[in-house]
């Protein structure tokens, strides 16, 4: 089955790169409210298959009264290709799972999922490949996110400049931080918003939990509010540096105390964000992660946006202690941004692959036959 997969796998055409452009500004953050943050986690794994896979130390009353100790508005249990359905009848509930079982790590969370792919590579992947399991995963669920990028290399930073047709990316996660991946995107074009999780295998651990998460800008943790609001972008992510020797209420209190967005506003060209304290130090990022522009120990700052700015980001670091990184503003034409890339399946490459795979095949056979009959004469 898992050789098949190879086989069926298409050839795809990319078009690469193809930048934001145009005369109109999208800020995800407009009109928020800064009462309505609400504290996210897609990545934690409990108890599944046996207790084969990590996570085993989970149970999923542990994992929700953990979360819900630290001040967590949900958490949405990620096992490795299952649904866990824990929760279920909260409105609240969003179904999800963690795509992937190859060799390097190449995974996805897959955010409101109908049902579990178990289509994969467990060798190796071509671009082709990673692009397949994406368009396959984003039809049955309504949120694909490419998730830590960094860890193995699962994702190159070249894949970054051809892939498509995902929303998300876990660029904060566990021990790993992704901005590179993500400047990769931003830069060829896609359209990516940010998430952050723990990607905990033991809530147990102090130091795996309320580390690296989401905040979600809804008036509600009702499902169709939370997807909404991550299409649209309006979250962002928090790399958080905990000791691990910190009680859990001693960590509860911190999260709590932790500074928020209270406004990002585009005016004309001129991009403001203004924090609840102040923060040691804004760093305005652009086209390929170069800094624009940094301002230190501040409450708010502020960047005018060149025309040849395709996009702009601020990462936001508060003492040393923690850092946040805001989505992007990106230029765009028509109703909505949406990227420009794409990748279609190249239907005269495809067959031209899979002939070479029949010849190769039936070369086998015919050399295994031959074996036989020699050693069937002997």
């Amino acid at each position: 089955m898992l050789v098949a997969f190879y086989l069926m796998a298409p050839v795809y055409q990319f078009s690469g790169p193809v930048k934001f452009n145009g005369d109109q500004l999208y800020n995800p953050y407009e009109n928020i409210d800064p009462s309505h943050w609400k504290k996210y986690n897609f990545q934690v794994q409990s108890k599944a298959w046996l207790g084969i896979t990590d996570g085993r130390k989970n149970s999923n009353k542990l994992i929700d009264s953990t979360y819900t100790a630290l001040g967590f508005d949900h958490v949405t249990t990620s096992d490795y290709q299952k649904i866990n359905y824990y929760g279920k009848e909260k409105s609240s509930f969003i179904p999800t799972y963690e795509h992937g079982y190859n060799m390097f790590k190449t995974h996805q969370v897959c955010i409101d999922a109908k049902s579990v792919l178990w289509t994969d590579f467990i060798l190796f992947q071509t671009k082709s490949m990673k692009q397949w399991v994406i368009d396959q995963l984003k039809h049955d669920c309504s949120l694909v996110a490419l998730a830590h990028p960094f860890l193995w290399n699962g994702y190159t930073i070249n894949d970054m400049k051809y892939l498509t047709n995902y929303s998300l990316m876990e660029v904060l996660s566990g021990l790993f931080i992704s901005t590179e991946h993500w400047d990769a995107a931003l830069t060829s074009g896609q359209v990516v918003w940010i998430i952050g999780s723990d990607d905990a295998h033991d809530v147990l651990h102090l130091g795996e939990v309320g580390r690296k998460f989401t905040l979600i800008n809804s008036k509600n943790t009702e499902k169709k509010e939370i997807i909404n609001s991550l299409l649209a972008g309006k979250n962002y992510g928090i790399d958080y540096y905990s000791s691990e020797d910190t009680s859990i209420i001693e960590k509860a209190t911190q999260l709590g105390q932790l500074a928020y967005l209270m406004n990002a506003e585009l005016k004309g060209d001129t991009f403001s964000v203004v924090f609840s304290k102040k923060a040691r130090e804004f760093k305005f990022i652009g086209e390929n992660g170069n800094v624009l522009k940094t301002v230190s120990n501040a409450k708010s700052a502020y960047y005018v946006i060149q025309p040849e700015d395709p996009y702009v980001r601020a990462d936001v670091n508060f003492s040393y202690l923690y850092n946040i990184y805001l989505n992007p503003v990106i230029r765009y034409e028509g109703e909505f941004p949406k990227s420009l890339k794409t990748a279609t399946i190249d239907t005269t490459a495809t067959l031209r692959l899979r002939i070479i795979y029949f010849l190769v095949i039936l070369s086998l056979v015919f050399l295994y036959v031959k074996w036989k009959q020699r050693k069937a004469v002997k």
